[in-house]
């Protein structure tokens, strides 16, 4: 059912804000690892409906609003991991709130004005998010110094992370990694014609393309032929703020499914096991090289390591420390047409490489 909602009549700028997801940067190789994901989870038999909000309990917490900020991107992955906390500490029907927040303001994953959902899982991985109360959301663009003293030492964070799909996602491997991983992060095509959406299974019918939108898949109903997504724009849109969209939506435009992520177990709060992180966890270079610079956060007496996997990703800075630093690396430049990659690995972190090939000569 179509009609008037809480944002079907927000000024057209305002609402293009409410779908802002950029879309990853994906190298040859996730496209081939989530292919190979793909063809594993679609030979899998998954039953023919399945809830994370009624599965021994509920693991999905409530709808939230990102009101006029272009946050989609960081409540999704918020969401997945309140969703992957419960799940780990069977802790179902509790309403864990976490901080969208920090991630707005202090991942470098994105902004008001979008973000992108892989960066920002890297930051929830390495570092977490504390509770909402620590750093209330203000739909805005603050300081991360407006978070609480020492919130790291206080968050819940994901294990690990891995693309479920990219650009070919199937509905059975949907399905199946649903059941296998928990809540889904996944994003979206979003035309006009979704803001008034109020109730019922959603296909795309009239309006034009306004952006991609990040959401988190629940669930789904063979039956009924649709999948069930949890949305970031408050609970007096569609049905209490979540959707069912149409399996035919996986294609038909709207794409519901690329750029899946499935998260891997979840910490507890309290001092990361980790006496380590690294900031960022991945940079890619054009095919004639450059340089770039690594930081290391450790505790004051802490000894870490640098070492490089690859000839052509040479450390400049030092390969070892103690406590926080920064590691200096440069990349040469690519003779070969094809992309290649390498790891950094420091403080026992991953740090990716990635490189584009050089140009085909003129024939």
């Amino acid at each position: 059912m179509a009609g008037e909602t809480s944002v079907s009549d927000l000024p057209p700028q305002a609402r293009k804000r409410l779908a802002a997801a950029l879309l990853p940067e994906v190298g040859e190789e996730d496209h081939q690892a989530a292919a190979q994901e793909q063809a594993l989870l679609d030979a899998a038999a998954a039953p023919p409906s399945f809830d994370w909000r009624s599965h021994g309990g509920n693991f999905v917490t409530p709808a939230r609003d990102q009101g006029s900020c272009g946050s989609c991107w960081a409540f999704a992955v918020t969401a997945a991991l309140e969703s992957q906390a419960l799940l780990a500490n069977n802790t179902a029907d509790v309403d864990l709130d976490l901080s969208e927040q920090v991630l707005v303001s202090c991942s470098n994953a994105g902004s008001c004005g979008g973000g992108r959902v892989n960066t920002a899982s890297d930051y929830i991985r390495e570092l977490g998010l504390p509770l909402e109360a620590c750093f209330p959301y203000t739909a805005g663009d603050y300081s991360c110094g407006g978070a609480c003293p020492d919130w790291e030492d206080t968050s819940y964070h994901v294990t690990g992370w891995h693309w479920v799909a990219t650009t070919s996602p199937t509905v059975k491997g949907l399905k199946k990694a649903l059941c296998l991983y928990g809540p889904l992060l996944t994003l979206m095509k979003v035309y006009t014609d979704f803001y008034s959406y109020q109730s019922g299974v959603y296909s795309r019918v009239a309006g034009t393309f306004v952006g991609w939108h990040a959401v988190l898949l629940v669930g789904y109903d063979d039956a009924g032929q649709y999948f069930v997504a949890k949305n970031s724009w408050g609970t007096r849109w569609g049905e209490e703020g979540f959707f069912r969209i149409d399996y035919s939506q996986v294609k038909n435009g709207v794409f519901f499914g690329d750029y899946t992520i499935a998260y891997e177990g979840s910490g507890p709060p309290g001092p990361q096991a980790k006496a380590f992180s690294i900031s960022p966890a991945a940079k890619s270079f054009k095919a004639a090289g450059g340089s770039g610079a690594v930081k290391v956060s450790a505790q004051s007496g802490c000894a870490w390591t640098a070492a490089s996997n690859a000839d052509w990703i040479a450390l400049t800075g030092p390969d070892s420390g103690t406590g926080s630093g920064m590691v200096s690396l440069t990349v040469a430049a690519n003779p070969e047409t094809s992309r290649r990659s390498g790891t950094l690995t420091i403080a026992g972190q991953t740090f990716k490489v990635k490189q584009s090939g050089a140009k085909k000569p003129a024939p």
